[in-house]
């Protein structure tokens, strides 16, 4: 059941990502840490560092979300 949990928030987070990344420039860090497939972790600071902080407060959001449901 946790496994079912884990792979239904990757697929939340991979489909945030797909959606974000599409409104980047490529040539800037959070757009190639999306195309290089990094953790989610380094991403969300490359999009901080990028100064897309909307981005990382969703971010945040979705991941602390995602802990409730798992405890």
């Amino acid at each position: 059941m946790v496994v079912e949990g884990n792979v239904e928030q990757n697929a939340g987070l991979e489909d945030l990502l797909a959606e974000f990344r599409q409104m980047l420039p490529a040539q800037c860090e959070t757009a190639q840490a999306i195309d290089r497939q990094e953790p989610f972790e380094t991403i969300a600071l490359k999009a901080i560092a990028d100064g897309y902080i909307e981005f990382s407060q969703q971010f945040t959001q979705f991941m602390e979300t995602c802990l409730r449901r798992n405890a």
